[in-house]
């Protein structure tokens, strides 16, 4: 009895989901949710592709990135990299990797170094909504030092 009570139970979580339409009820998730990766204090140019200036005399430059959901509620927003630096035998990613949203936007905070002039990275970011649909956007930033001493 306890184990087709189980069984039963197993079922029912299975059939009632969001990212399909749950037979029990009819209804259907619907979300209007999107992801748009933007850099908006970086120059964009005509390829698409942001621009960052090295500050000279710095360890690290830093510049701001959003992420606009599109959703009413509240998302855990993750970020990554591919590239970055080997900091005393640890990875660290050139973004921070989660940030939630508010008012449908999460920030994080994109940081480069010295090494990484002349490179072109692409930072992702992703989530998923309240029907289970994952987003994922990527941008892509070069990195340059044009005011040199």
């Amino acid at each position: 009895m306890v184990k087709k009570l189980f069984t039963y139970i197993f079922i029912y979580t299975l059939l009632v989901g969001c990212d399909t339409q749950n037979p029990l009820s009819n209804n259907i998730c619907e979300s209007d949710c999107f992801l748009d990766v933007e850099a908006p204090s970086l120059q964009l140019d005509e390829n698409s592709y942001y621009h960052i200036e090295w500050l000279e005399g710095y360890t690290q430059t830093f510049s701001t990135l959003d992420a606009n959901t599109g959703s009413n509620e509240i998302v855990k927003v993750m970020w990554d990299s591919d590239s970055g630096i080997n900091y005393n035998g640890y990875w660290v990613s050139s973004v921070n990797p989660a940030s939630y949203t508010d008012n449908g936007v999460s920030h994080t905070v994109l940081s480069v170094w010295e090494e990484q002039i002349g490179d072109t990275l692409t930072v992702y970011a992703g989530y998923n909504d309240e029907c289970g649909v994952e987003y994922i956007d990527s941008i892509r930033i070069i990195i340059k030092d044009e005011i040199q001493n």
